[in-house]
């Protein structure tokens, strides 16, 4: 018993300094700031799940890529800090809204495919948002714009939106952890963030077993890339890594793989095709102009899908309400997909690259903005 008592003294007495340590190092240097830097930008929201915090300016992070980000009053991300007006004062308002592709997650505003239709269109007197966040599915697009129209009474003529591959199972995670996710996301952070700064300890170990996870976990990708083509573990070259991480995205994969169709594929669609359904009503009680898009991330370019689960699936249920329909696959030429993959994505990343909201931009101009 007197061991027991004894170790628990120690124990306490080395948190104790440790918390003292820490916070006398916060003063002279923060290594949380240092190895983790502020993401307070990004915000649990209780009507729709996250979104962004308003009209900040402040830095935002995508593996290597550090990028100057900014909003506007209704947290949409933004070229500068601005209020948004419940009626704009131009002839049209456009709403854009999707997850990560379309938020442009890794550039500045004025790199992505809606800051370049936003900066373009302006100056016809057409009024362009960005309502996209990463991560977003239909059950959010809904719970956004009818806050927007319902609450904030927000004017605008047309919705666009960017249906992505990764919509389908998040549309699923959603529909079973929804309400609880906000709950306990809020009180992990809150807690992780609390021990990373107060307890330098806790910091440094968090830092060593991250490294160790990653250098593991780029060993492992390493041998998945050398089998999957068939090139052994020391020849096979840096860009071939890449490509192999960029086709092999889980959430991805439910297009082309019956594993991931029957997981969370089927009933992820049925729950987005649900939720668009609601999100076109809205849309026509209030005289709003619906618009879907659909395109393919690198997966489904390397392995030319032609998919019934997606492309058709979206093009008939479209046809049957006649809604304006954009497929985007046929501009990603799949007789060269290492090539297009290359050119249009980041390395190892689905997303697309600065090129690639540039071409989303060029083709956009064709397909719906010919004024």
């Amino acid at each position: 018993m007197k061991k027991l008592r004894y170790f628990f003294k120690i124990t306490i007495i080395i948190i104790l300094l440790d918390f003292i340590l820490t916070f006398f190092l916060i003063s002279k240097l923060n290594f949380y700031d240092i190895f983790y830097p502020k993401l307070d930008h990004r915000i649990a929201n209780n009507i729709y799940h996250h979104s962004f915090r308003g009209n900040v300016n402040t830095y935002d992070y995508w593996g290597k890529f550090r990028y100057k980000f900014i909003t506007n009053s209704l947290g949409f991300k933004d070229r500068l800090n601005q209020d948004i007006k419940v009626k704009t004062d131009l002839s049209k308002r456009i709403i854009i809204n999707g997850d990560s592709f379309t938020e442009g997650i890794g550039f500045e505003y004025d790199d992505t495919f809606v800051g370049l239709l936003d900066k373009e269109f302006y100056k016809k007197d057409i009024e362009i948002l960005n309502a996209g966040v990463a991560s977003q599915s239909p059950i959010l697009y809904l719970k956004k714009i009818k806050y927007l129209i319902e609450v904030q009474k927000i004017k605008f003529d047309e919705l666009i939106i960017f249906l992505d591959i990764s919509d389908i199972p998040d549309e699923y995670y959603y529909n079973r952890n929804f309400d609880n996710d906000i709950k306990m996301n809020s009180f992990r952070d809150i807690s992780q963030e609390f021990l990373l700064k107060y307890f330098s300890s806790y910091l440094f170990f968090d830092i060593i077993f991250s490294k160790l996870d990653i250098f593991k976990e780029n060993l492992f990708v390493r041998l998945k890339a050398s089998k999957e083509f068939n090139i052994s573990f020391s020849d096979i070259t840096e860009e071939q890594i890449n490509l192999y991480k960029s086709i092999n995205v889980e959430r991805g994969n439910w297009t082309h793989d019956e594993f991931y169709w029957s997981l969370h594929g089927m009933q992820g669609r049925k729950l987005a095709e649900k939720n668009l359904e609601k999100l076109y009503n809205l849309c026509n009680k209030h005289n709003i102009k619906f618009i879907l898009i659909i395109y393919p991330w690198p997966s489904q370019i390397y392995f030319d899908q032609q998919s019934m689960r997606h492309q058709i699936h979206w093009k008939k249920w479209a046809d049957q309400r006649n809604i304006k329909f954009i497929d985007l696959f046929d501009y990603f030429d799949n007789t060269k997909p290492k090539e297009i993959i290359k050119k249009y994505f980041i390395p190892g990343d689905a997303h697309w690259n600065k090129d690639g909201h540039q071409f989303i931009y060029n083709i956009m101009k064709k397909e719906h903005f010919d004024y």
